[in-house]
């Protein structure tokens, strides 16, 4: 690996970090208690991938990197879109039969799923619209 591929190796791989420890840490803070400081925590290390990006003085992501994107966000889809196929229905049925209860959080967990395939289909409408 030559000095210029490592270099950007390095800072792909600080940019990745980065952007992972804000959402970790905002997750982290929260389930602590300490909301604002998680959002502080997001922010100061949102802002450090940022300026590893600018300073890096190199392309971090190119069209190599697209078709790994692409794959990686189908299956991300595929994965959500199967287990809530079960999950869902098996504990409303569940649930109809007075076995379980639902909990808010598994309610909040519904709503963010049904959104989150919402704004799929409106962007793969965009998408196809573009073609």
């Amino acid at each position: 690996m030559t000095t210029a591929q490592h270099r950007t190796t390095t800072y792909r791989r600080a940019f990745a970090g980065l952007w992972a420890g804000a959402g970790l840490l905002l997750a982290l803070l929260i389930a602590a208690g300490y909301p604002l400081v998680g959002v502080a925590a997001f922010a100061v290390c949102a802002l450090a991938a940022i300026g590893v990006q600018y300073r890096s003085q190199a392309v971090l992501f190119d069209e190599r990197d697209t078709s790994v994107f692409e794959a990686a966000g189908a299956n991300t889809v595929a994965a959500v879109g199967m287990s809530s196929a079960v999950v869902f229905p098996t504990m409303t049925a569940l649930r109809a039969l007075g076995l379980v209860e639902w909990p808010l959080w598994f309610a909040h967990l519904a709503w963010f799923v049904a959104g989150l395939f919402a704004l799929w289909g409106v962007l793969l409408g965009v998408a196809r619209a573009k073609r």
